[in-house]
């Protein structure tokens, strides 16, 4: 199976940036939608023979942008994004001064937040979802190639379930980046990455012009 992970555009939290999890449905924001228009011009949306996206509407509608409503788009809650409790939505920069072992070097959450905010998923719990859905697209499209839309903590949940390593393993996704993983299914669905983190538009070039 060639599974590719692709994070949506930029939303309206992002642009503020704000903590954005499954607890605040957040859309698209304007230049997110115009990013999201300008990769689509380079991405090859015939290739797959299933698309996927988390029921959230920046997701949703970065799936429906990219694949040109050509594709049926199937909704999966285990592919959301993070659940962050009372942080949802939440300017981190007095997090990271009141808990700063909730945050690693670089400044992003990592697996101790959940022992803070309340009511949030954990890293693990955010694992197992996953890889429960993996499995099952190991069982209905062992040999196909499948595209998923989803999320930056989401993708990451991913490789870890896939790779058996710590989501702190791996380092922020960025909107709109490939992530292509290869799980081969005449080797017990052995993986090997493609591309992590690949841009078919600068974002630089596109939000700073």
């Amino acid at each position: 199976m060639d599974l590719t992970l692709i994070r949506h555009s930029r939303s309206t939290t992002n642009a503020q940036n704000l903590i954005s999890g499954a607890g605040f449905d957040a859309p698209l924001s304007p230049d997110g939608v115009a990013y999201a228009r300008a990769v689509s011009e380079v991405f090859d949306e015939q290739k797959f023979d299933a698309v996927f996206a988390s029921p959230l509407q920046r997701a949703l509608e970065t799936a429906e942008i990219l694949t040109k409503g050509k594709w049926e788009i199937a909704t999966d809650p285990r592919v959301e994004e993070m659940h962050f409790g009372q942080w949802e939505s939440q300017d981190p920069d007095p997090l990271r001064l009141q808990y700063p072992d909730a945050f690693d070097y670089m400044g992003m959450l990592n697996k101790n937040f959940s022992q803070y905010a309340h009511e949030a998923e954990s890293y693990d719990d955010l694992v197992h979802r996953v890889a429960d859905f993996v499995a099952d697209l190991k069982q209905d499209y062992p040999d196909k190639k499948v595209l998923v839309v989803c999320h930056g903590l989401t993708i990451r949940g991913f490789f870890a379930a896939i790779f058996h390593a710590e989501m702190d393993s791996f380092v922020n996704v960025g909107n709109v980046t490939v992530n292509e993983v290869h799980l081969d299914e005449n080797e017990g669905f052995s993986p090997r990455l493609y591309s992590f983190n690949r841009e078919l538009v600068s974002a630089d070039d596109f939000f700073n012009r």
